[in-house]
């Protein structure tokens, strides 16, 4: 990726390993079947605002990654009318010739101003106006412009784990989510698309709550980009291609989001490696409840000075020195 544990599932944070493959995948199939797979891809149509200024500063690009509780049939034309919730919303910053990349986390009960529709909580800006409300929505909170957006239900999420016999992420201590009776043990997990599910929605049974929960979908983005990087998998055929089929199968970009484009992002993805991702999460200075609605009152001050940064290339050592990195290697 919303309050998935009520409407669905609540991350779908893939988006990011499927550009990777996807990308990188013109490499091991042939020209025919790259076809097929973008054939697969839904186009959102008008996802991009026009007539929008070029982005100054930074030359490298930036991708809003959305996870929506989309179920069932997800045609570009749901994804256009806003049939569903921004369940997981990320900021993925690719800045041009480095070794890192950076994603974002926005939390999904921010709340913001919406444009044309006032206070709310930004993961319903997608529901009010699909993909170009919610790219309207972060422009105006960060600053950024957003050169390219890409959007997954949580089925695909689901069917894209299974494809790749199971992902694994290592737990510091044993979980138990008690509103449904779910356990892992502490030490490394290997999660099917179901389980996977199970794990990235608990919230309730989470120390720090929401902030855990982001370090979670985070730390299953990362360890899936392993999975989908790894030799293993591209020297499988039969795995690499059940896999892009579920991946372009589920997934929607923006018209601009070709697979000459997806390819050359896959490229850059790739070379930069899991290890080269750099995760946070913007901090929330306080919660309240607005017309029945949690909502988090995001840190402007920290909001601000992490866009700055990105935009003048120097968010690497902004984050280095306030110690903003998740580490995602491990979680509870």
């Amino acid at each position: 990726m919303e309050m998935l544990w009520r409407r669905g599932f609540r991350i779908v944070v893939v988006v990011l390993a499927t550009i990777a493959l996807l990308g990188g995948a013109v490499v091991a199939v042939g020209l025919w079947r790259l076809l097929t797979l973008d054939g697969n891809i839904d186009r959102i149509p008008d996802a991009l605002p026009s007539g929008r200024m070029a982005r100054s500063g930074d030359p490298g690009e930036v991708w809003l990654l959305v996870g929506s509780d989309l179920r069932g049939d997800s045609t570009a034309e749901n994804w256009r009318a806003g049939e569903s919730h921004a369940d997981t919303i990320i900021v993925l910053h690719a800045p041009q010739g480095a070794d890192r990349a950076h994603l974002i986390s926005i939390p999904r009960d921010a709340w913001v101003d919406v444009p044309g529709h006032g206070p709310d909580r930004i993961s319903n800006a997608f529901r009010r106006g699909g993909a170009r409300l919610l790219v309207e929505t972060v422009e105006r909170e960060t600053g950024v412009i957003i050169d390219h957006v890409a959007v997954i239900d949580f089925q695909g999420f689901e069917r894209m784990t299974d494809a790749l016999g199971g992902v694994e992420v290592h737990l510091v201590e044993p979980v138990h989510d008690p509103s449904n009776g779910w356990s892992w043990p502490a030490g490394t997990n290997r999660m099917n698309g179901e389980e996977a599910l199970r794990f990235v929605r608990e919230r309730k049974g989470l120390p720090s709550g929401d902030r855990d929960r982001i370090k979670r979908q985070q730390a299953f983005l990362k360890a899936m980009a392993t999975k989908v990087s790894s030799a293993e998998l591209r020297t499988d055929p039969v795995r690499l291609d059940a896999f892009l089929e579920a991946a372009s199968g589920s997934l929607a970009v923006d018209e601009g989001a070709g697979m000459t484009t997806l390819r050359a992002m896959g490229a850059r993805l790739l070379e930069v490696g899991p290890e080269g991702m750099t995760f946070l999460s913007l901090p929330i200075s306080g919660t309240d409840w607005i017309d029945g609605k949690n909502v988090a009152y995001l840190d402007e001050a920290v909001k601000r000075d992490v866009f700055d940064a990105l935009r003048d290339g120097s968010l690497d050592t902004y984050v280095a020195e306030y110690g903003l990195e998740n580490d995602v290697d491990e979680v509870r």
